[in-house]
Formats: C-alpha cells, sequence, structure tokens
C-alpha cells in the first residue's frame, strides 16, 4: 500500500474507539469546533496522535469519516432520547418501550435499530462533542481523568436480576427451558419470584420479536471489553452467537449481569458446542 493511503481502521478496537473520542473531546473542549467540525489544525493533531499512539496509517478521511459516522449515531440517538416518555431508563442505558413501540419506531427510523438493546456508549461524551454541552457533578468527564465511563452515564448503584450460573446453559427450546428453569428457581427460594419473572418476561419480549442480530450482539461484546481481540473467548463467543436464535437471547439478557456470568456463560456453552 502506498504512502498515504492509509490503512483500514479498525474502528471496533475498544482502544481506539476510545482514543478517538478522548482526543476529539480534548480538542474540541481547549480549541472549540468550526461549524459542525474541529478546526485544521485540531485534526492533524489528532491524525498524528492516533498513528502513533496506535501504530497506524491512518488518513484524515478516515477520521473524519468516523467524526461523520459518531455524529450520525448520535443523532439517532438523540431522537430517541427527547421523545416524550422515552422510557429511558439511566442505569442500564437502554429505552424500555414494548416490542410494538420499538417495532413501530424502527419502521420509521431504520437505523434505530442498533440501539433496541442497548444504548449510546459514551452518550455523555458524544453530547459534549456535538451538542456542545457538558455534563457536570458526577456525571462528568474529561481527558485528564483515566479511562472512560463504560457507557454514557455512571451510576453509584446497579440493579442485577438473579441468575444461578449453574442455569447458564443456553435452551434448545428457548420457551420451554425458560419456564423450567424459572419454576425451578421459584421452588428454590418463594422470594426470588418477582426476579424470576422479570426475567422471564425479558425472555419473551425477545423471543416474540426477531431476535437481536448477530451485529448487535458483537457490539456488545466489544462494548463490554470482556476479552482483548486476541483472546480465544473472544472467538468463541462471536461462535456461540452464530449458533441459534436463542443464544443470542440469552445473551442480550446476559449483557447487564456481572462479568463473572457473562464469562461464566461464553465458558459453559463453548464447552458444550465443542469450542473449548
Amino acid at each position: 500500500m502506498a504512502s498515504g493511503d492509509g490503512a483500514r481502521a479498525n474502528w471496533k478496537d475498544p482502544e481506539l474507539y476510545k482514543l478517538f473520542i478522548d482526543l476529539c473531546l480534548k480538542e474540541s473542549m481547549e480549541n472549540g469546533k468550526n461549524g459542525g467540525s474541529l478546526k485544521k489544525e485540531s485534526w492533524d493533531r489528532i491524525l498524528v496522535a492516533l498513528n502513533k499512539e496506535k501504530g497506524l496509517n491512518l488518513t484524515q478521511k478516515q477520521v473524519k469519516n468516523q467524526w461523520d459516522f459518531l455524529k450520525s449515531k448520535y443523532g439517532e440517538w438523540s431522537k430517541i432520547i427527547s421523545k416524550t416518555g422515552n422510557g429511558y431508563d439511566p442505569v442500564t442505558n437502554t429505552v424500555n418501550w414494548s416490542t410494538k413501540e420499538w417495532n413501530e419506531y424502527i419502521q420509521a427510523n431504520p437505523n434505530a435499530k442498533q440501539f433496541r438493546y442497548t444504548g449510546l456508549q459514551y452518550s455523555n461524551e458524544l453530547k459534549a462533542l456535538f451538542d456542545g454541552v457538558r455534563a457536570t457533578g458526577r456525571f462528568s468527564w474529561g481527558p485528564s481523568k483515566e479511562g472512560f465511563p463504560t457507557d454514557g452515564t455512571q451510576s453509584q448503584s446497579q440493579t442485577y436480576i438473579n441468575l444461578d450460573i449453574g442455569s447458564l446453559e443456553t435452551p434448545s427450546s428457548p420457551n420451554g427451558d425458560a419456564e423450567k428453569h424459572g419454576n425451578k428457581r421459584q421452588k428454590k427460594n418463594k422470594s426470588s419470584d418477582d426476579l424470576d419473572k422479570q426475567l422471564l418476561e425479558a425472555f419473551h419480549t425477545l423471543q416474540s420479536s426477531d431476535g437481536p442480530t448477530l451485529e448487535e450482539c458483537n457490539r456488545i461484546l466489544d462494548e463490554m471489553q470482556l476479552f482483548d481481540m486476541s483472546d480465544p473467548l473472544y472467538i468463541v463467543a462471536c461462535s456461540i452467537f452464530c449458533e441459534s436464535k436463542a443464544h443470542r437471547e440469552q445473551w442480550m439478557l446476559l449483557h447487564q449481569k456481572p462479568e463473572v456470568v457473562r464469562k461464566s456463560w461464553i465458558e459453559l456453552n463453548g464447552k458444550k458446542l465443542g469450542l473449548l
């Protein structure tokens, strides 16, 4: 490849993705913008920093295209959040619409499908970039801070639905086995009835829809940053998503669970499918 042509940018790389937002936010905060974009000198500094930090040969066109992509993505998310009664849950960073509401909205706004099961990552940072609004207090963030928030919101508490690791095997028949597992947990602990009911309702909601796509499941995996992309378990997880709709649905139900539960599910299904 000739010098200056650039190499294909892997923006799914969590480190590269974070670094890009970090650098853009820093330039925007310190040097301002030129209309709807950054200033030329800012883009020059961002390009040099990305190539030096990641050992890449990106072009200015590539980084500007990524800016446009994120701007479009934020715009789609902003339309959802600006709707009256949007049902946004800041704890899970998701919009709790019914299947009917989502189907109707996606039919009118096809690009919104990416947010059906998960919210916009780094929404506060992207809001600062594209709306010029900086969060304050416990939601604030700046390039001087170490790392990034795991999503656009930061919460000091997190609500989890109880799920025994022993019941993590993905069912071959999602409806029947989900009910069987739910009944088993109810017998073991009656105080968990409400939590089991929530889990089953969420499961049936997913079941009544077209189900999450491979792209959606892989995006969740990348955003979780459970494994480096060179880790064999990352490939195992991607292979599990290809197995069936039931596997993808179960994964989406687990995406707000503790890290140990998600890893156990990948390892368990990897062994069951002969991938480990």
